[in-house]
């Protein structure tokens, strides 16, 4: 009798260990776990944004009239909304060749928004934004050395009837090109530098503002508090290239 009692007593304990255990795993592992996927998730939606943003280029740069972009959605939600505006004035003293000039462009960016990140496509950037912090994950495609700078703007306007998707559907993003050329150029003569200054209006301005350090520019105003940073450089000659480009999203 006493030893069957033992017995069941000693299930009882090892059983309820087993229990302890496994629910200890589940509490601490499950989010981590969870953690680990969304992150996989929004990694692999960069790669897909890095793939439309080559897209996107091609309509620039090789003079494509139209990319489609399939995207599969992980939950988050896709869209062409906000706001994002590059103004770039060139000044010269003394042009050889065409004359000062302000190009502004204000674009509708790509976005695809889980929780607390944001990935965009915008002006021919692509940037990660976690919270009220963005980067810049990669650049715009702009060339610039103490010669000649070629700064191509790749503007994105919606249509069509979709705002946006979401879920896990698979959504193919279609760019049509609907206007490009060359927006402003000017050099100056020998011995003269053409001012470049570059403003950009942005809820991430504070990743626009990074970029612009790293490629060595001068701040003007490099405080993103106000969602918008200004900075100059100088050169030879600047050229400004624009393509327009009719986003729309078909599920």
């Amino acid at each position: 009798m006493n030893r069957a009692q033992s017995d069941a007593i000693g299930f009882v304990l090892v059983f309820s260990l087993i229990v302890l255990t496994v629910g200890t795993v589940y509490a601490a592992g499950y989010p981590a776990l969870e953690e680990f996927r969304t992150g996989e998730q929004l990694e692999n939606m960069e790669r897909a944004f890095d793939v439309l943003d080559d897209n996107l280029a091609d309509l620039a740069r090789d003079g494509a009239p139209s990319r489609a972009t399939e995207i599969k959605l992980n939950g988050g939600r896709l869209a062409v909304n906000g706001s994002t505006t590059v103004t770039v004035n060139a000044t010269a003293t003394d042009p050889v060749r065409g004359a000062n000039f302000t190009v502004s462009d204000e674009g509708t960016p790509i976005t695809y928004r889980e929780g607390d990140t944001t990935i965009v496509s915008a002006h021919g950037a692509v940037l990660r934004q976690d919270g009220d912090a963005a980067v810049m994950r990669s650049d715009p495609g702009w060339v610039i050395d103490d010669e000649h700078a070629l700064i191509p703007l790749i503007v994105t306007d919606r249509t069509g009837d979709r705002v946006a998707f979401g879920g896990s559907s698979t959504v193919l993003v279609r760019g049509q090109v609907t206007g490009r050329g060359v927006a402003g150029e000017l050099v100056a003569a020998a011995g003269d530098d053409v001012t470049v200054t570059v403003t950009v209006a942005s809820p991430r301005a504070d990743a626009w503002g990074r970029y612009f350090e790293a490629e060595g520019f001068t701040a003007v105003d490099g405080d993103p508090a106000d969602g918008e940073v200004t900075y100059r450089f100088e050169v030879d000659g600047v050229t400004v290239q624009q393509t327009t480009v009719s986003v729309e999203l078909e599920g």
